[in-house]
């Protein structure tokens, strides 16, 4: 861990400026403090890059923007906001040809943002948690030098459950997975209900067995199999399949989408 923190203050001091990637679902617990805290003592500016806002609505991101400044919404799905964030970069770099340092937690989608940045892809990109293995230099529009790191995680965050709902776990690789899709389930019954077309009442502890059936998850015998459709339902949420936020209008949210 410290040659990892060796890099990252390696890639804090290189930069000129630094994108800190976060889940728009996610602010705070994408938000990493401790890494705010050594860019500032550098006196270097952030901008905060919030990515998946096609999974957000147009008012949670303008009451966002109001609480942090420097902060630009993205979908790097849907190809929205690299004209704002490009603007954004010039802006803190005065006309120069500025290096910029793309930090955040594993599969916020920083290598996504990366490519977003370039046009085209040139970041290696995985829905894998760790993908990227260590620095990448990449030259995007506007002789931006973009400096790839790998992911980083918190020492002190002990929630599972959270890693796992920002994507930074992978659920196949979960003992147990069964009681991390009860416990979103628990959390979030109203969304499992629409998503998987089931009704889920509170502390519905049969819920798995329900969406199973539903989604013909069955073992031989024809038992439910609750570890493959706990997997599956935990990689629907990382994979932004199972939420109510997005807008119904897709051109009101996005006027300028980049072409």
């Amino acid at each position: 861990m410290a040659n990892f923190w060796k890099l990252v203050n390696t890639v804090i001091k290189d930069s000129d400026i630094l994108l800190m990637v976060m889940d728009s679902r996610f602010p705070n617990e994408t938000r990493n403090r401790e890494l705010e805290k050594k860019i500032l003592k550098e006196n270097k500016r952030i901008i905060f890059v919030l990515n998946k806002c096609d999974l957000v609505t147009k008012d949670y991101i303008e009451s966002f923007k109001k609480k942090i400044d420097n902060s630009v919404f993205v979908s790097c799905t849907k190809h929205f906001g690299s004209t704002k964030l490009l603007k954004k970069i010039l802006e803190f770099s005065r006309g120069g040809k500025p290096i910029v340092g793309v930090i955040g937690y594993p599969n916020v989608g920083k290598s996504s943002v990366i490519n977003l940045l370039k046009g085209k892809k040139s970041a290696s990109v995985s829905s894998v948690s760790g993908h990227t293995k260590g620095i990448q230099f990449i030259i995007a529009k506007g002789k931006i030098k973009l400096i790839d790191t790998p992911g980083v995680l918190s020492y002190t965050d002990d929630d599972m459950l959270k890693k796992i709902l920002i994507g930074s776990v992978n659920p196949h690789q979960l003992k147990d997975p069964e009681i991390y899709a009860q416990e979103m389930i628990n959390n979030y019954p109203e969304l499992i209900s629409k998503c998987y077309n089931v009704i889920i009442k509170k502390d519905d502890f049969e819920a798995l067995d329900k969406i199973a059936i539903e989604k013909n998850i069955i073992k031989k015998g024809g038992e439910p199999d609750l570890k493959r459709i706990s997997v599956q339902i935990l990689y629907d949420w990382q994979r932004g399949k199972i939420h109510t936020n997005k807008l119904e209008d897709e051109n009101k949210k996005y006027p300028d989408k980049d072409k």
